[in-house]
């Protein structure tokens, strides 16, 4: 599958998240923000992580992306 013309599906989303985020709590409010449209505000409540964090977790799960991106187009 080309990462480059698909978007990503949960279970790649998934795959990627337990390589780069050491908390399930973490992972699953990436997630929520990622996939369900909660803001890092939102799910930092409502999944017990740190404030602040969220959207540093977010921005670094969107750069793992375009950075596979750009090795696929390689």
């Amino acid at each position: 599958m080309c990462l480059v013309s698909i978007s990503m599906t949960r279970t790649q989303f998934k795959i990627i998240a337990q390589r780069i985020f050491k908390s399930e709590n973490q992972r699953v409010a990436v997630e929520a923000v990622i996939f369900d449209g909660l803001s890092s505000y939102e799910a930092e409540k409502r999944f017990e992580v740190p404030k602040g964090t969220l959207s540093r977790n977010v921005r670094k799960y969107k750069n793992e992306i375009d950075y596979l991106k750009t090795v696929v187009a390689a």
